[in-house]
C-alpha cells in the first residue's frame, strides 16, 4: 500500500503559516496585545516635546537680554503643546529660587515585615507653582515647569541627613535671604508675542558661580523606549507561538488516527480506544503476551498503523517475506521539506531587532546614568544571546542538513560509516526488563527513563506556597532489534551512554499521582517506531558472544554508535525520520535569521549614533 499522499514528499514550499493550536492562539493573542500596547505607546510618545539634549543648550552666565539668545526651530512634538510659536531657545544657566514652591522634600518612615523601622529620602516636584528666580546681575524672570502636563517635571538637589521623619517644601524666600536654593536651570524660551520661560530640568548647586547638570528630559524616548520594549516581547511570543509548519500535517492525521479507533480494541501491534499494547518478552525472544502497561497512545504513534508484530523471532536479523522497506520508511514516504518562511522568522526578527535598537538607544541618546547602566546590561545579555543562538542555529542546521542529504540505509545493507536508519522496535535476546516505578510494573520496553515528584509546600512571606518537586529520576534500558523490513541491526544503549546526542523518547507515556506524589514515565517499547543517525561499526567479538548474532546475515555483525569523527550530532529517537524533521525549521529559519540578527547586533553596537 502505498503511502497518503498528503505526506509523500510533503514540500511546504516558500511559506506557511501553520495553523495554531489553542496553547498558540494564546500566545499569538498575547503578542498582538503587546504589539498593539507599543504602537499606542510610541503614538503617545509623539505627542511629547523632543527636547534637545543638554549638552545643545546654550550655556548663559546671566539672563541678559532675550533677543540675543539662539532660537532655533522646535522639534517633534511641540505642535500638540501650548506654545506660542515654533522657535524657541534652550538655555542653561544658575539662579537664585526667590518666591514660590518648587519642591517638597521630606524623610519618611517605613516598617518592613519584621517590624524593623527605616527612613528614606523623598522628593516631590511641584507643576503647578510659579516660581520667580534671580540671576547673579539681579533681573529677574518669572517661569514654571509644564502646566499642560505634556512634560514631567525633571529635578536633582542635595540630599540632607535621613534618619527621623520630617518634611519641608523647597521654596523662595524673598529677595537676598541667606536660606534660599540656587539652582542650574534648563529651560525653554520663547519671545513671540510675550516674554515665556519654562522650565524643563534643575539641579542644585551651592551657588551662581557653580554648574551642575540637571537630569535630561527623555519623556518622549522613554516612550518610544517602552515601546520597543513591548514590541520585543511581543515578537518573542509571536516567535514562540508559530510552530514548524510540518508538526500540523503529523499532528493532523494522527488525531484523525485517535477518532478512528475509538472503537477499536487495544492489542499488541493495533492501536485501539486505549492505545496500542506493547509485546512483552522474556530472554531469547520468548513472547509473554501483551504488556499491561504501558500502552502507547495515538500522538506518537505510526501515522499509517503498526507494522505487523512477528509471532515468533527466530531469526531476529532475516528481512521478512521479500524483504520490501517497511511503509513508512524514507525510501517510500520521501523526506519531508518545511516552509523557508513561517512567522518565527518575522517574531525573531522583530524581538531581536527591538532587543537590539533599544540596548543601543539607551547607551547612545540622552539619559540618565541608569539609563546608560541598563543600556550596558542589555548589550551583554543580548549579545550573549545572539552569540548562543547563533552557534546553537549553526550546530542545529547542519544536523538537519545531514538528516535531509544522507540517504537513509536499508538496514540489510547498512554499511560500516555514517548512517541513518529506520525501523520497528523488536526484542534481541535481552527481552523486554520489566520495572517497577510508583507501585507499577511496566513492560514490554527496551528504553525508558522515569521521574518522580513530592508536593512540597513552604511557608512564605505571604502565608504558603506549594508545587511540584523532583526527587529522583531514573534511566534503563537493555539491548533490543531495529527492523525495517529488508533486514535487522541490534543496538546497544550503553554504548550510547554519556555520549553527546539528541535522544527523544517522546512524551510521557504514563503520568500519574498517588496522595502527594506524582510519577512521569517516558519509554520506548516493542512495535515502536524509531530514527536513529550514527556510525555504523563492526560488533566486537565479546559483543557478539554477550548478545549473539548470525554470520550469515551482515547486519547481524555490525550495530550503531553516535558519530564521533564527523564533528556532527547524533540522534537516537522514537518516531521516523519525518518525525525528526518536523521538530525543526528550514535552513533559512535556522540559520539565516540568526546570522542576519548576529551581524547586525555587531552593527547596532559599533557604528549607532542618535
Amino acid at each position: 500500500m502505498d503511502p497518503h499522499p498528503d505526506v509523500r514528499d510533503l514540500d511546504h514550499g516558500f511559506f506557511q503559516f501553520p495553523k495554531p493550536t489553542w496553547k498558540h492562539a494564546i500566545g499569538y493573542g498575547i503578542a498582538a496585545i503587546l504589539f498593539l500596547s507599543a504602537y499606542s505607546m510610541y503614538s503617545a510618545g509623539l505627542s511629547i516635546p523632543d527636547i534637545p539634549q543638554i549638552s545643545e543648550a546654550d550655556r548663559l552666565d546671566e539672563i541678559g537680554e532675550i533677543e540675543s539668545y539662539n532660537f532655533q526651530t522646535l522639534q517633534e512634538g511641540y505642535e500638540q503643546a501650548q506654545y506660542q510659536q515654533n522657535q524657541a531657545a534652550f538655555v542653561l544657566i544658575p539662579l537664585e529660587l526667590e518666591q514660590g514652591v518648587i519642591a517638597t522634600e521630606g524623610c519618611y518612615e517605613s516598617e518592613d515585615d519584621e517590624g524593623n523601622i527605616d527612613y528614606s529620602y523623598g522628593l516631590e516636584l511641584k507643576r503647578e507653582s510659579t516660581l520667580k528666580f534671580r540671576d547673579k546681575a539681579g533681573e529677574s524672570i518669572t517661569t514654571s515647569f509644564d502646566r499642560s502636563e505634556v512634560l514631567d517635571p525633571e529635578g536633582k538637589f542635595f540630599e540632607p541627613g535621613c534618619n527621623s521623619p520630617w518634611e519641608r517644601d523647597i521654596e523662595g524666600n524673598g529677595f537676598d535671604n541667606s536660606e534660599n536654593r540656587y539652582l542650574v536651570a534648563y529651560m525653554l524660551v520663547q519671545n513671540d508675542p510675550i516674554e515665556y520661560y519654562q522650565l524643563l530640568s534643575v539641579a542644585e548647586v551651592g551657588g551662581l558661580d557653580e554648574y551642575n547638570s540637571p537630569p535630561e528630559v527623555t519623556q518622549r524616548e522613554d516612550a518610544g523606549r517602552w515601546a520597543l520594549l513591548a514590541a520585543g516581547i511581543g515578537g518573542l511570543f509571536f516567535m514562540y507561538s508559530t510552530q514548524p509548519s510540518l508538526l500540523y500535517d503529523l499532528r493532523r492525521i494522527r488525531k484523525q488516527n485517535k477518532l478512528n479507533s475509538k472503537d477499536v480494541t487495544s492489542a499488541v501491534g493495533v492501536l485501539g480506544s486505549g492505545g496500542r499494547a506493547f509485546q512483552h518478552c522474556g530472554p531469547n525472544g520468548q513472547i509473554l503476551g501483551p504488556a499491561k502497561r504501558p500502552m502507547r497512545q495515538a500522538s506518537d504513534d505510526w501515522l499509517f498503523g503498526c507494522p505487523p508484530i512477528p509471532t515468533s523471532y527466530s531469526n531476529i536479523y532475516a528481512q521478512e517475506g521479500d524483504g520490501s522497506l517497511l511503509l513508512e520508511h524514507p525510501r517510500r514516504i520521501g523526506t519531508p521539506r518545511p516552509a523557508m518562511v513561517t512567522p518565527y522568522s518575522l517574531g525573531a526578527l522583530i524581538f531581536a531587532i527591538c532587543f537590539i535598537w533599544l540596548s543601543a538607544d539607551l547607551r547612545a541618546r540622552d539619559g540618565s546614568a541608569t539609563h546608560t547602566i541598563v543600556g550596558w546590561v542589555m548589550t551583554l545579555i543580548v549579545t550573549v544571546v545572539n552569540v548562543l543562538w547563533f552557534f546553537q542555529a549553526y550546530k542545529q542546521a547542519k544536523l538537519s542538513q545531514t538528516i535531509n542529504d544522507l540517504p537513509t540505509s536499508p538496514i540489510r545493507s547498512v554499511s560500516v560509516g555514517q548512517a541513518e536508519i529506520v525501523g520497528q522496535v523488536r526484542p534481541s535476546s535481552a527481552g523486554t526488563p520489566v520495572f517497577k516505578v510508583g507501585g507499577r510494573e511496566m513492560e514490554g520496553t527496551v528504553l525508558w527513563s522515569w521521574s518522580s515528584y513530592k508536593y512540597v509546600c513552604t511557608k512564605t512571606d505571604d502565608g504558603e506556597s506549594c508545587s511540584w518537586q523532583k526527587q529522583e529520576t531514573r534511566n534503563g534500558g537493555g539491548p533490543f532489534i531495529l527492523h525495517d523490513g529488508s533486514g535487522g541491526i541490534l543496538i546497544d544503549p550503553s554504548l550510547w551512554d554519556g555520549e553527546k546526542k539528541t535522544q527523544s523518547l517522546g512524551s510521557f507515556i504514563e503520568e500519574w499521582k498517588k496522595g502527594k506524589w506524582k510519577w512521569e514515565v517516558a519509554a520506548i517499547g516493542i512495535g515502536d517506531p524509531m530514527y536513529i543517525l550514527g556510525d555504523c561499526i563492526p560488533r566486537t567479538r565479546e559483543h557478539l558472544d554477550v548478545w549473539g548474532g548470525d554470520e550469515t546475515e551482515a547486519s547481524a555483525l555490525v550495530t550503531m554508535v553516535p558519530s564521533s569523527d564527523t564533528g556532527e550530532g547524533s540522534v537516537i529517537s522514537l518516531g521516523t525520520e519525518m518525525d525528526v524533521l518536523s521538530h525543526r525549521r528550514s535552513g533559512f529559519e535556522m540559520m539565516i535569521v540568526p546570522l542576519f540578527v548576529f551581524l547586525f547586533g555587531i552593527f547596532m553596537f559599533l557604528d549607532y549614533a542618535p
